[in-house]
């Protein structure tokens, strides 16, 4: 019986090292209106601040919704001083082919904390892909969409 909880525990400990170790670095999430997104924005930000601030990295927006970044100092009390907000040109999309490689390389990079893509739709090999650049530069990437509600 001493034996199993031995085990139980070093099982438990192993698991903790494993998500310490591998923390998974691409996420999806969906959103059901602006309120959301902002709460989101705001939990991103508050959750890499101290990694930027000591390793002096970024937190980067790629197409995000303007009200809800507005929404981070206003509502958030959210320090927006080490965010970086990009914008497309030209409607080109992010998940086509170039847009999809500047995304990989900032990525795989690691000048960032945190990269955010809103209202995004790539395919599932592109996001292997982007989860793979993420985890060689050690950036979190936050893949958000927002959902229509009828």
């Amino acid at each position: 019986m001493f034996n199993t909880n031995i085990n139980t525990i070093s099982n438990i400990q192993n698991k903790e090292i494993n998500a310490t170790l591998n923390p998974k670095w691409l996420q999806l999430t969906n959103v059901n209106n602006s309120l959301e997104l902002s709460d989101q924005y705001a939990h991103i930000c508050q959750q890499h601040n101290q990694q930027h601030n000591q390793q002096k990295k970024w937190v980067l927006f790629i197409n995000p919704e303007e009200s809800s970044i507005e929404q981070l100092a206003n509502i958030h009390g959210i320090d927006v001083s080490k965010i970086l907000m990009v914008n497309f040109k030209n409607n080109l999309k992010i998940n086509d082919k170039y847009g999809l490689e500047q995304i990989k390389s900032v990525l795989s990079k690691g000048n960032c904390s945190a990269v955010i893509l809103s209202n995004t739709d790539f395919a599932n090999e592109e996001i292997s892909q982007l989860e793979n650049s993420a985890c060689e530069g050690k950036t979190q990437c936050v893949l958000l969409k927002q959902c229509i509600i009828h």
